[in-house]
């Protein structure tokens, strides 16, 4: 069977991502972006400020 193409949207500057049927990832010709096909990428994945709310989400975690 022959790879086939889709595109999926990078979830950091929102282009289309060609990724074939035979990859598990691409990068965004855009900005760079490493896509998973199978992971959920959240603002953690590419914001600059990523760090900063992983420290706020561990320390609610400790709280609780």
């Amino acid at each position: 069977m022959r790879p086939t193409p889709s595109y999926v949207k990078c979830p950091r500057c929102g282009d289309d991502v060609e990724m074939w049927s035979d990859e598990e990832e691409a990068q965004c010709p855009t900005c760079g972006m490493v896509v998973s096909r199978g992971k959920v990428h959240s603002c953690l994945d590419w914001c600059e400020y990523a760090d900063k709310c992983r420290e706020l989400i561990e320390a609610k975690k400790r709280r609780e």
